[in-house]
C-alpha cells in the first residue's frame, strides 16, 4: 500500500513537472516567434524603402551627384573673409590704441 501511494505521488510530481516544463516551452518559442516575426517585418519595410529610393533614382540625381564632386572654387570666398578680419595680434593692437596706451 505505501508503495502505491508513493508511486502514485511519484508519477502526479512527474506529470507536474512536465506539464511545467511544456507551459514554459510553449511560452519560450511563442516569444522567440514573435520577436523573430516583429524583426523580421521591420527588416521588410526598410528594404521595401530602399527599393522605392532605387526605383526614384533618376539622371538628374546623378547630376547633382557629378557637381557634389566638384565642389566651386571657395578660394575667393576665403579672401574676402580674409579682407575683412583682422588677426588676433590687429586685434590687439586696436585695443591698446583705443584704450589711450598706445604701448604693446
Amino acid at each position: 500500500m505505501n508503495t502505491t501511494l508513493a508511486t502514485r505521488h511519484l508519477e502526479e510530481t512527474v506529470d507536474g513537472f512536465e506539464k511545467h516544463e511544456i507551459k514554459d516551452i510553449k511560452t519560450l518559442f511563442s516569444e522567440f516567434s514573435t520577436i523573430e516575426t516583429l524583426s523580421h517585418n521591420k527588416a521588410s519595410e526598410v528594404y521595401t524603402a530602399v527599393c522605392q529610393n532605387i526605383q526614384n533614382v533618376n539622371e538628374e540625381d546623378l547630376e547633382v551627384f557629378r557637381n557634389s564632386l566638384y565642389p566651386p572654387d571657395y578660394s575667393s570666398c576665403v579672401d574676402v573673409v580674409r579682407a575683412n578680419s583682422e588677426s588676433p595680434l590687429q586685434r590687439s593692437l586696436s585695443a591698446k590704441c583705443v584704450s589711450g596706451t598706445g604701448q604693446i
